[in-house]
């Protein structure tokens, strides 16, 4: 992780609630999971940058949605049946800058796998919770 004048680092620490999760999807089981939650139903999410670090691989895609499977689509990862033979595993990213993709108020964000068997690995989200009410006002009585 870069230092503190990383922009990235900037939005999630002084503008927002950092909401960064590491998640990590076996290589059987259910086809969707939240992969980061929103605070509240009066705030936003902000997506980052999305990271899959694969384990096992397998042909598939992970679908990066708002709300459910059903939402709009923020990303996907389309997956070969074979890592790669040189270098080792291969992780791959999607970035959507420091001020991240603002998802719809009170929408988690979603991760659904084209497959209940496949792949594994782990889901890194970096990404940050804002109010869509806007900064609290502080009152003095002075």
């Amino acid at each position: 992780m870069a230092a503190s004048s990383d922009g990235y680092v900037f939005f999630r620490t002084a503008v927002g609630s950092d909401l960064t999760t590491q998640t990590t999807l076996a290589a059987s089981g259910a086809t969707g999971v939240t992969v980061a939650t929103v605070r509240n139903s009066l705030s936003h999410v902000n997506v980052q940058r999305l990271r899959y670090i694969p384990r096992t691989y397998a042909t598939g895609a992970l679908t990066f949605t708002e709300a459910d499977a059903t939402g709009p689509i923020i990303g996907v990862f389309t997956l070969p049946a074979a890592g790669p033979t040189a270098y080792g595993e291969q992780d791959l990213f999607l970035d959507f800058g420091p001020k991240g993709w603002k998802m719809a108020v009170g929408t988690s964000l979603f991760l659904t796998r084209s497959t209940a068997t496949g792949p594994s690995g782990a889901i890194v989200v970096e990404a940050y919770g804002t109010s869509s009410t806007g900064p609290l006002a502080i009152a003095t009585t002075n």
